[in-house]
């Protein structure tokens, strides 16, 4: 058996920007929250702002600003977020000094003085930086916990450091000495300080929620700026508008940015310690309103409190959804773990895509949805994919704002990429070459047609997706697999380590395609479920077995 290691791995002008008023014209672009049409409805948002505790808020003012100030550029949106949030205004350490700004981009620390907040141009050292550093974690120690950052300007491009300095999974440290689980911020830019630049290079600290407002008239912050900002986060949602730099007021976009946070509120509330009462019994649930069918079946662990949820996408070379990897669900929730097999539309239904990876991403967001009700942690929300089931859980992985289906209402507030990975000899790439193997027929019952050209084939050949800020992976095969090579699992896991994701992979000797869950097979194969199960131990995902 084969082990790959485990890796754990612009000067006075902004100032007069800084007051300007908010400008109209606002829209909702691809990857924006928006509010759900229907919450109101259900007592969705009733129960939001009925939360025990409200979200606490850090709000960061920009260059030439102030505490004060950013609370007049709030405006309306303040009133918006009131019955969620509690917003806790502070003024950069400079202030109390005469000064202004959280930092002054300077040659180096002996420059006079500066007026120059640090967007684009050459590489500048950020005079300030540390005092700014200082004071914040200070604040965070006295007044905190916060929930989230929200930053303007400046202040969006502090909070985008401050990403880099949170603590994942633990407890905080000198280095990462911030606790914080989504960040808000307009009219942002990256960092043009190369020491502070290191801290986009910490891909499990970007990969939180976060919301991106920009103008598509901003002269002072541009566009492009903050989305390269936004290019550092896992997967940044935006709301664009048509003014200029501002926080934008009016109706759209402050209902984007209250949706966002609504659903920060919800996956708070739903992490609660609080031991849900979930149902006992497995159950179906539709996929989709008004449909009997596709669905997924549900099953849950026998011991109470909130759990890790492995959804499940069986094999089939996409001309079924029930090939191997039967007993999965029940395994999980065996070992402590809502377990839910989803049916997804392919061949067998007269379907190809888009349409089976909407119905895994919808899968994702239901379990999301409900997991106060399922006894979910919603941050713990992971795949389980068997051979062609095992190319869409890592399309869905690497790239799940691939599609948005426009029936699905949980689309705009809810997430489907999952927190973490594990494939079974899953067929990878749809790129010429791997042959033999079964990926030239999974390749056409997924596009539903024959001769697809090869640039459409690299888009969905997930080894060539992979990025920073994708979820940790367990995957295995076996070396002799005669349908799909391992060259698939091997392509993924060097991908995978090429970015700096956190890869286990495991080539097992020998055993034929389709072996599913082995779990009476006596051979080096059937370890391979043990084998998961410590993997999601040693990452905090699941309890370890008493």
């Amino acid at each position: 058996m084969e082990t790959l290691s485990d890796h754990q791995v612009t000067r006075r002008q902004v100032g007069l920007g800084l007051l300007a008023l908010a400008a109209a014209g606002c829209v909702t672009r691809q990857g924006a929250p928006r509010s759900d049409p229907d919450a109101s409805a259900d007592g969705q948002t009733a129960s939001v702002a009925k939360a025990a505790r409200k979200l606490r808020i850090l709000c960061l003012h920009g260059y030439h600003g102030s505490a004060r100030a950013l609370r007049g550029q709030m405006g309306s949106l303040l009133e918006e977020l009131e019955p969620l949030a509690e917003l806790v205004f502070l003024d950069a350490p400079s202030i109390a000094a005469g000064d202004f700004g959280w930092w002054h981009a300077a040659e180096d620390e002996r420059a006079g003085p500066v007026d120059d907040p640090g967007v684009r141009g050459p590489r500048r050292h950020y005079k300030g930086w540390e005092r700014t550093r200082d004071a914040l974690i200070a604040r965070f120690a006295a007044d905190g916990p916060f929930d989230g950052v929200f930053g303007f300007s400046q202040g969006a491009a502090l909070t985008g450091l401050l990403v880099g300095l949170r603590a994942v999974g633990g407890s905080p440290t000198p280095e990462r000495p911030l606790r914080f689980d989504f960040a808000i911020m307009v009219g942002g830019f990256p960092s043009n300080d190369p020491e502070l630049a290191r801290l986009y290079a910490r891909p499990d600290a970007y990969a939180l929620p976060s919301l991106h407002v920009l103008g598509r008239a901003d002269g002072i912050v541009q566009p492009a700026d903050s989305r390269a900002l936004a290019s550092r986060f896992a997967n940044p949602a935006f709301v664009e508008h048509g003014g200029g730099h501002v926080i934008p007021n009016d109706a759209a976009a402050r209902a984007s940015i209250r949706a966002f946070i609504e659903e920060r509120a919800r996956a708070r509330n739903a992490a609660s310690p609080v031991a849900p009462v979930r149902p006992r019994a497995p159950i179906d649930v539709s996929l989709w309103p008004g449909r009997v069918s596709p669905s997924m079946r549900v099953v849950f662990p026998s011991r109470d409190g909130r759990a890790p949820a492995l959804v499940v996408f069986r094999g089939g070379a996409y001309g079924t959804s029930h090939g191997s990897g039967a007993g999965a669900a029940e395994w999980a929730a065996q070992n402590g773990m809502v377990g839910v097999e989803v049916g997804y539309r392919c061949r067998e239904t007269g379907d190809s895509h888009p349409k089976s990876y909407a119905d895994a991403a919808r899968a994702v967001r239901i379990v999301r949805d409900r997991a106060t009700e399922w006894g979910v942690d919603p941050a713990r929300v992971g795949v389980l994919g068997f051979s062609a089931g095992g190319h869409l859980a890592s399309l869905l992985s690497t790239q799940p704002a691939l599609h948005r289906d426009p029936e699905d209402d949980l689309r705009a507030r809810i997430q489907a990429r999952p927190d973490f990975v594990i494939l079974a000899y899953p067929l990878i790439s749809f790129v010429e070459g791997y042959s033999p193997g079964a990926f030239v027929g999974s390749t056409e019952s997924f596009f539903g047609r024959r001769d697809v050209d090869e640039p459409l084939r690299r888009q969905f050949s997930n080894e060539l997706q992979v990025a920073p800020g994708h979820p940790p992976v367990f995957l295995w095969t076996t070396a002799d697999d005669a349908l799909v090579p391992a060259a698939h699992s091997k392509r993924f896991a060097e991908a995978c380590e090429r970015a700096g994701v956190p890869v286990t992979f495991h080539l097992f000797p020998s055993g034929p395609h389709g072996m599913g869950m082995a779990l009476e097979d006596p051979g080096p194969v059937g370890t391979w479920p043990r084998l998961a199960l410590e993997w999601l131990a040693a990452r905090g995902i699941l309890e370890r077995a008493r």
